[in-house]
C-alpha cells in the first residue's frame, strides 16, 4: 500500500526488475473507499512481502489489527514520515530505516535499489542493490536542459535570458522533480516563455530539516531569486502548499508564516500559489459544483498565511491504468487553458508595475445593492466612505504622476454621478434619461459584444440566453431588455482621465416592478448575469484599457455570482467577469470571510481598511430623564408615597414616549417592580451598545 504520489514511481521501478510481480494499492483510493479494505487485505494475505507506506487517512486505524495478524506470517516493511507509524513492521528496524531513505531521496534508481534490498535482505535474494543515492534536495530545472542546475548563475548562463525581458521565478516540490512528475511545472513553463517572458523554475524540500542538510523553501527563495538583497525576478509562482518558514519542528503549523512574509517583504514581488489537486482527477473537479474538497485546507488556506494571491486550478490527477501493477495511477495532469490563463494574468501584473503611472488606466468599482433604497446605496461600502476615498486615490493618483482630472472630493463624486445618471438603473431611471444626462460611457454594438460573447462555451451561451435572450438582451416573460439603447448595451461610469468611476450593473433585475417576477436575487447560485453585467467589465478590460481594476467597499457581488466555490474553470462567472486584469479590492479588515470569498473567486488582493471607530451609545433626550426618573423612584419608594405614586406615572408615560414599551410591553400584567427592572435592562443596554462614529477614510 503506496502513497499515491510515490506510486506511479514504484510501479516505473519494479518494471526494471525481473523478480518481481506487485500487487499496488494508492492510499487515496483506499480512503476514497474506491477498492474494499476486506478484498486489499486478502490479497496481502496471498503475497510473500508486505511493503507499506502509512499516512494519516483514517483507513490505516481500520486495518491495522488484520495487518498485525497478517504480520505474524508474512514479513511487512511499514514506514512513513512519522517514525510511529512504523510499529506494523516486523523486520528489523534498520531495514524499515534504509527504505524510508531509499522513498525520500527518491528518484527511480533510489526505488530500483529498495526493491533489490528488500529482495535480498527479507526474502534472502542472491540480488545486489546499492545503498540510498544522494540527489539534490534543491536546484533548477528547465524542460531543455539536459541536467539540474546547483547553482543560479550556473543556470542564467545556460539560459541566456534576454535582458529587457521580465523574469518569474517558479518554486515546485522536488518530490515532483526527482519522481519525474513535471507535467504541470513544463506547462507553465512554456505558457510563460510564450508570452516572452523568462522563466527561472527552482525545487526544494519543503521542509528545512538540519539531519538531512535540507536548506528547506525559504532559504532556497533568497539564493535562487534575490540578488544583493534585490529581486531578480518580476513575479513568483508558489507552486508548494507549506510555508516558506516551515522546518521540521513547526510542520502543520501557521507559526512559519512570520518567517516567510518576512522573506516575502524582501522579494517584494506579487506571489500567485495556483493548485495542483492532490486528490481530485480533472474530470472530478470540472464536474463537480464546488471544484475543490479537501484539497482546500492545505493548498489555498494554508498558504493564504503569507498573502500569496489567485489560487487558480492548473493540475490534478489523471488516471493512468497500469495493468501489470494493478493500480489505477494517478500522475498530475496539467489543464492547459489554466495554465495559459495564469500566464497571462502574471503578464498583467508585471505589465501593471512597468508601465509609467502617466499611461496607466485604473477602473474603480462602486458597490449598488440592487433590492435596497433604488439609488441611495450606490457606493455603500461597510463602514467605509467610498465616495470621499476614491476622490482622495484619484487626487493622490494626480501627485504620483497620473494623467487624471480627479473629482473634487466625495460630494463632487456622488453630484456628478447622480446628476449624470451614470447609473445601472432601469426601474426608476429610464435608459433614454442615463443616455441624455450623459451617464453613458459607451453604446456596446450587438456585433462589438457578440466578438467576445461567442469565444464563451455553447453550454455558458445557453445559461446567458436562457435567462436574458439574445445579445444584447431581449424581452422575456414580459419583462423588457435591461440597459439596451438603439440596441446597443449602455456601459454607465464617469471618467477623470486615465481613471473611470463605475458603479457595479445589477446582477440581475430589469423592468420597473419589483415584485419578485422580474428581480434575480443579489446572491442566487444558478441565475447568470445579464448581458450588460458581462459587457460592462468586458469593455473596462479590452476597450477603456484598465490596467488594474478597483472595488470599492464590502462588498460587491462579482465574487458571489454562479460558479465553483474555489479553483475556478472558465465556466464559471467570477472568472469571465475579471478577466485578465490585475484585480484589488479595498475591503473590511473586521470581514475575513466574506473576503477570503473575494481572494477566492474573483482573484482580489485585499488591501484591508481600518474598522469605524466605535464609542459608547450613552443616553440621551428622554432616554436620560428617564434613568432620572428611576433614580429617583429607588430613592423615594419607601420614604414619599405620593412622590412615589406620581413617579409611575412619568416613568409609564416616559418608556411610551421614547418607544420602549415595544420591549418591554407594558400590557403585560406584573409587577412595577419588574417593569422597573426592565427598563433599567433596557436603557443598561442602550447606555453600553457600541456605535459608530463617522465611516472611515481610506
Amino acid at each position: 500500500i503506496m502513497w499515491t504520489s510515490y506510486a506511479p514511481m514504484l510501479v516505473q521501478a519494479s518494471k526494471k526488475v525481473d523478480f518481481l510481480e506487485p500487487k499496488l494499492f494508492s492510499s487515496k483510493e483506499l480512503e476514497e473507499n474506491k477498492q474494499p479494505l476486506g478484498e486489499v487485505l486478502e490479497e496481502l494475505k496471498k503475497q510473500d512481502v508486505i511493503l507499506l507506506y502509512r499516512s494519516s487517512e483514517a483507513f490505516w486505524e481500520e486495518i491495522e489489527k488484520e495487518l498485525e495478524e497478517i504480520g505474524k506470517k508474512i514479513p511487512i516493511v511499514c514506514i512513513g514520515h512519522d517514525p510511529s507509524y512504523w510499529a506494523l513492521s516486523t523486520v528489523k528496524p534498520e531495514i524499515a530505516m534504509d527504505c524510508y531513505s531509499y522513498i525520500l531521496r527518491g528518484g527511480e534508481e533510489n526505488f530500483v535499489n529498495m526493491i533489490r534490498y528488500i529482495a535480498k535482505g527479507v526474502m534472502g535474494m542472491e540480488v545486489e542493490a546499492k545503498p540510498p543515492q544522494e540527489i539534490p534536495w534543491e536546484g533548477i530545472y528547465h524542460p531543455h536542459a539536459l541536467d539540474h542546475f546547483l547553482k543560479v548563475e550556473d543556470y542564467l548562463n545556460w539560459y541566456k535570458p534576454k535582458k529587457d525581458d521580465p523574469t518569474v521565478g517558479i518554486l515546485f516540490s522536488r518530490h515532483y522533480w526527482v519522481n519525474d512528475n513535471l507535467k504541470v511545472e513544463d506547462k507553465l513553463i512554456h505558457e510563460l516563455e510564450a508570452l516572452g517572458m523568462n522563466v527561472i523554475p527552482a525545487f526544494s524540500y519543503s521542509v528545512k530539516d538540519e539531519s538531512l542538510g535540507t536548506k528547506g523553501s525559504g532559504e532556497v527563495v533568497e539564493e535562487f531569486f534575490l540578488e544583493n538583497n534585490s529581486p531578480r525576478i518580476d513575479a513568483l509562482i508558489k507552486l508548494q502548499q507549506f510555508l516558506l518558514g516551515t522546518s521540521r519542528s513547526n510542520v502543520g503549523e501557521t507559526t512559519g508564516a512570520k518567517e516567510g512574509v518576512e522573506i516575502l517583504k524582501k522579494l517584494d514581488v506579487p506571489v500567485f500559489q495556483p493548485v495542483a489537486s492532490y486528490y481530485r482527477t480533472v474530470e472530478e473537479w470540472e464536474s463537480d459544483p464546488q471544484g475543490l474538497g479537501r484539497d482546500i485546507s492545505f493548498s489555498i488556506a494554508m498558504p493564504e498565511f503569507e498573502g500569496v494571491i489567485e489560487p487558480f486550478m492548473v493540475g490534478a490527477q489523471a488516471g493512468e491504468e497500469d495493468l501489470d501493477a494493478g493500480v489505477d495511477l494517478k500522475r498530475r495532469k496539467a489543464i492547459a487553458e489554466r495554465c495559459h490563463r495564469v500566464a497571462k494574468r502574471v503578464a498583467k501584473w508585471i505589465e501593471l508595475k512597468r508601465k509609467p503611472p502617466k499611461e496607466r488606466k485604473v477602473a474603480f468599482i462602486l458597490h449598488n445593492n440592487p433590492c435596497a433604497s433604488v439609488e441611495a446605496t450606490v457606493g455603500a461600502g461597510s463602514h467605509l466612505d467610498t465616495l470621499e476615498s476614491v476622490a482622495q486615490i484619484i487626487n493622490r493618483m494626480r501627485g504620483a504622476g497620473y494623467e487624471v482630472t480627479p473629482p473634487q472630493d466625495g460630494k463632487d463624486l456622488i453630484d456628478t454621478i447622480m446628476g449624470r445618471k451614470a447609473v445601472s438603473e432601469f426601474r426608476w431611471t429610464t435608459v433614454d434619461e442615463i443616455v441624455n444626462k450623459g451617464g453613458a460611457l459607451a453604446l456596446l454594438s450587438k456585433e462589438h459584444y457578440e466578438d467576445w460573447f461567442n469565444t464563451l462555451s455553447s453550454k455558458l451561451r445557453e445559461r446567458v440566453i436562457g435567462a436574458w435572450g439574445n445579445p444584447p438582451g431581449e424581452p422575456m416573460n414580459g419583462v423588457p431588455a435591461a440597459m439596451v439603447y438603439d440596441e446597443k448595451i449602455v456601459i454607465t461610469g464617469v471618467q477623470y482621465g486615465n481613471a473611470v468611476v463605475c458603479v457595479q450593473p445589477k446582477r440581475g433585475c430589469a423592468g420597473p416592478r419589483c415584485d419578485g417576477q422580474v428581480c434575480k436575487i443579489l446572491h442566487d447560485p444558478d441565475v447568470p448575469p445579464p448581458h450588460q453585467y458581462m459587457a460592462t467589465y468586458r469593455y473596462l478590460e479590452r476597450d477603456f484599457g484598465a490596467d488594474v481594476i478597483v472595488h470599492v467597499g464590502t462588498h460587491g457581488n462579482l465574487e458571489w455570482l454562479p460558479g465553483k466555490g474555489a479553483g475556478l474553470s472558465a465556466n464559471c462567472f467570477p472568472d469571465l467577469g475579471i478577466g485578465e486584469m490585475p484585480h484589488l479590492y479595498i475591503y473590511n479588515s473586521d470581514n475575513p470571510p466574506e473576503g477570503t470569498v473575494a481572494k477566492r473567486r474573483s482573484y482580489a488582493t485585499l488591501v484591508d481598511h481600518m474598522q469605524t471607530v466605535m464609542a459608547q451609545g450613552g443616553l440621551y433626550e428622554g432616554l436620560e430623564e428617564l434613568d432620572q426618573y428611576l433614580g429617583e423612584y429607588e430613592k423615594t419608594k419607601l420614604s414619599s408615597p405620593a412622590r412615589t405614586h406620581e413617579l409611575k406615572g412619568l416613568i409609564i408615560e416616559k418608556i411610551k414616549e421614547t418607544n420602549l414599551d415595544k420591549e418591554i410591553r407594558l400590557k403585560d400584567e406584573k409587577d412595577f417592580d419588574e417593569v422597573i427592572k426592565e427598563t433599567h435592562e433596557s436603557l443598561s443596554k442602550i447606555r453600553n451598545t457600541q456605535i459608530d462614529i463617522g465611516m472611515h477614510i481610506f
